[in-house]
């Protein structure tokens, strides 16, 4: 009877996940140069041990319970491997995901190259702003005078961007609300924001000389670029929709994900975001005046015709002596650029208002930095320091606590203690997920500890990796000597004893039963991560939170009560519990 009321006990624990709303999440998989879908890559769900390969035409598609996901992606493309993930996946499912190869492979083997093409820097939106650059101190009430002292955004100003995410991303339906309407609003932080338009942007500089430099300064264009819109739409001028979007309940957003702003998706290639944490924090703003930002732009290429800097009329040469090639085209020798050439004869579209894109991936050839870049395009400009509250670099951790390596939705633990040797604990979700924000990086390495009443305690080693999620899925066993803390007959008025979520019992055979399944895991259904800005009220309500349903991570609704005890008494063989 023991051993009934034990595993009775377990299954009560199990029924919120067994009763998540089960959906699709689905996708496909292309190269961003022709749109040629690519066949036999595998599609990994991190964190269940889940996966999936592509269909000839590129398509994936997974059958999971609510919650948000992260997705692994590997494929062999000829003789190279493409690896990436996918973040932020969703379900339910507004719109099936994307992702691509970022190679010049099938180009040079005579494919044609798709109308827009992503990941390759061949076309660029304007949109036009009269007002001209901000002033940051009219914003924040500060004194003009002390615009030379560095610029910092204050603790209580997190720079949070809301993302509209359009129905057709590559440009072909523009970027009107009527043509191509948002479908979903998406809200991250600006660092994680800018880890996702580098890809889209330029990821076919990936395997070019002197792509990092060229990366990083992308990365602080891109900063710059999003922190402009995310003050510009206040709240006296918000973008609104006008209606709710779920899951999140938003209904305006800052910027959009196309190249009518700068593109933005999903996908996180390693080089791009090693790039971006390594000049996290820095934006340009006019030289000799820090308090004033603008959204200084960019563009493919001008051809070798020079580029137009952001505050003065004058061009700058913009010949590399080198011409760098992504496979068989040279980008840098044709114009993709914002407007006609005032110094070129006929419509030739090669002025670029700030930085060319295929003029810089050509300058790192010949040994550029990143900052020698920015120089040259942006001379009018210096970087300044976005400071922000604990900026010490850290990765997030995160992760399920399950009982079957099988089959880990269905046996997910709820209401587990998951503790970090750093002090940190964190209680898992609905769907056995449990979450750390900000793990520090100096820590090198921490031991996670899962505890639930009615299994033994499990332990495992973790070995933190910057720059991507980090997964520590625990497996716990079950216990067959637990049992509950009796309650006291004796003065029944009292309250109950809490629940010892710490779970003290030690293994059976002294050894941990911890599964570090690193690679292969997700938090589905994670909730979305708490703000680390608190501290003061916003001067700035366009950066509060907005309320309504977070992310589509509800907990499903738990067991009717009748039905619940149906199945106590059908487990106990207690008369009126139905039998076969």
């Amino acid at each position: 009877m023991r051993q009934i009321f034990v595993a009775l006990i377990a299954l009560i624990v199990l029924l919120p996940t067994s009763q998540a709303f089960a959906g699709e999440l689905s996708g496909r998989l292309a190269d961003g140069w022709t749109d040629t879908p690519i066949e036999g890559a595998t599609v990994e769900v991190l964190g269940l041990n889940v996966q999936t390969t592509t269909d000839a035409e590129g398509r994936w598609e997974f059958d999971l319970p609510e919650g948000e996901y992260e997705l692994a992606i590997e494929a062999p493309v000829f003789d190279e491997r493409h690896q990436s993930r996918l973040v932020h996946q969703r379900v339910p499912q507004l719109r099936p995901a994307r992702a691509y190869v970022y190679t010049s492979a099938f180009y040079d083997r005579g494919v044609p190259a798709a109308p827009y093409p992503v990941g390759l820097p061949s076309t660029s939106g304007r949109i036009e702003d009269p007002a001209g650059p901000l002033e940051l101190w009219r914003l924040w009430g500060r004194d003009p005078e002390m615009a030379s002292a560095l610029y910092e955004i204050p603790a209580s100003q997190p720079p949070i961007i809301r993302v509209g995410r359009r129905a057709d991303h590559t440009g072909a339906q523009g970027c009107t609300d009527s043509s191509n309407p948002i479908v979903a609003i998406d809200e991250m932080t600006l660092d994680e924001y800018v880890k996702g338009v580098l890809p889209p942007e330029i990821g076919v500089f990936r395997n070019l000389a002197g792509a990092s430099e060229v990366y990083k300064a992308f990365a602080i264009a891109a900063r710059s670029y999003g922190l402009y819109f995310v003050l510009r739409y206040g709240p006296g001028n918000r973008r609104d929709l006008g209606r709710s979007v779920p899951p999140h309940n938003y209904s305006w957003f800052h910027i959009d994900d196309t190249a009518c702003n700068q593109r933005y998706d999903d996908q996180r290639l390693t080089i791009t975001t090693n790039a971006a944490e390594a000049v996290s924090e820095l934006i340009m703003v006019k030289r000799g005046s820090p308090s004033t930002i603008d959204k200084y732009e960019y563009a493919a290429s001008c051809g070798k015709h020079g580029s137009r800097p952001a505050y003065q009329s004058a061009i700058v040469p913009d010949n590399a002596p080198t011409s760098a090639c992504a496979g068989s085209w040279c980008g840098h020798n044709s114009c993709a650029a914002h407007e006609d050439h005032p110094n070129v004869s006929g419509s030739d579209r090669c002025l670029v208002r700030g930085i060319c894109q295929w003029g810089s991936i050509s300058w790192a050839a010949s040994g550029k930095t990143y900052t020698w870049m920015l120089d040259h395009y942006q001379p009018n400009t210096e970087l300044r320091t976005l400071a922000s509250a604990g900026s010490e670099p850290a990765v997030r951790l995160t992760g399920y606590v399950y009982e079957d390596p099988d089959d880990i939705t269905g046996s997910a633990i709820a209401g587990a203690t998951v503790r970090l040797s750093d002090g940190q604990q964190a209680t898992s979700g609905a769907n056995g997920a449990y979450n750390f924000d900000r793990v520090l990086l100096s820590e090198g390495e921490v031991t996670i500890e899962a505890s639930a009443p009615g299994y033994h305690t499990a332990t495992l080693e973790k070995t933190l990796e910057a720059g991507v999620t980090n997964w520590g899925s625990i497996r716990l066993e079950l216990d067959p000597d637990w049992e509950p803390e009796p309650e006291d007959p004796e003065d029944p008025e009292l309250p109950d004893d809490p629940v010892d979520a710490g779970s003290d019992v030690p293994d059976a055979d002294g050894a941990d039963v911890g599964v570090d399944d690193a690679g292969f895991d997700d938090a589905g259904g994670v909730a979305r991560p708490e703000n680390p800005w608190t501290g003061g009220e916003s001067q700035m309500s366009v950066l509060s939170a907005s309320p309504g349903v977070s992310g589509g991570c509800q907990a499903a609704p738990g067991l009717p009560a009748p039905l619940l005890l149906t199945l106590v008494l059908f487990l106990l063989g207690v008369p009126g519990g139905r039998r076969r």
